[in-house]
């Protein structure tokens, strides 16, 4: 507003008053509208990630292979190795995931069963809870300059089996072979409080097992396929 001569002139910022029902909050048009914007990419963002409950179940629908005994469980990993030699890429990602018994008197037991998906169509199971040494070629395979194992929590699962099996590189495996996928996968409560170190396992368990891997190798597929689109996308900006 102006005054007379020889007196300072004042300048009043208009304020915008909004009402709500617990109480009333003054803010000027520059908040107001950052607050709306702010509030748009929190709605939309909520739109975006859907609570885990609501989304539909995943289950393992190829080829299981279940094995119980040193021998059969070295036989594949051999065979698994000699696959990873030949494939093309540099890295070859392996969903990973470990199961053992836990009670709630003596609380975790040890390793009993070690789950390996290397592609979307087959899910190895090995039984380890009665072996006290793990087979040579289940430590090379995880240890393959190749190889990235993926999973949910996953470095937590590579120190238990270091723990479990004192032979076991654990360090080496979590600073040069680990991925972990940092996302939360949903879990029947039952299944996964089950008696895994009992041979052999139930069909649920085994689907169960298999599941978990072949969840994990998935979601690093879909990660590594966004990044590649935001990359893409970004070079696109710049040009």
């Amino acid at each position: 507003m102006s005054t007379n001569r020889g007196r300072r002139v004042y300048t009043v910022k208009q304020e915008i008053t909004v009402v709500t029902e617990k109480e009333t909050v003054r803010r000027s048009p520059r908040f107001l509208s950052s607050t709306c914007k702010e509030d748009t990419e929190q709605k939309a963002a909520v739109k975006r990630e859907p609570h885990i409950s609501s989304l539909p179940e995943i289950l393992f629908t190829g080829k299981i292979n279940y094995a119980s005994n040193f021998y059969d469980c070295a036989m594949i990993c051999d065979d698994i190795i000699q696959e990873i030699e030949q494939h093309k890429d540099d890295i070859v990602p392996i969903g990973f995931d470990l199961e053992w018994p836990f009670s709630f008197q003596t609380g975790s037991g040890k390793t009993a069963l070690a789950q390996i998906c290397h592609n979307e169509s087959v899910c190895h199971l090995l039984h380890v809870y009665s072996l006290d040494k793990l087979p040579a070629a289940f430590v090379v395979l995880l240890t393959h300059p190749k190889v990235r194992l993926v999973g949910v929590n996953i470095k937590n699962d590579i120190w238990k089996l270091g723990r479990d099996f004192k032979h076991f590189p654990a360090k080496k495996v979590v600073e040069e072979n680990c991925i972990d996928c940092e996302k939360k996968i949903n879990k029947n409560p039952k299944v996964r409080r089950s008696k895994w170190h009992i041979q052999p396992l139930s069909e649920a368990q085994k689907i169960y097992a298999a599941t978990d891997a072949y969840v994990s190798l998935l979601t690093y597929l879909m990660i590594q396929e966004r990044s590649i689109e935001e990359t893409m996308l970004n070079c696109e900006e710049v040009q």
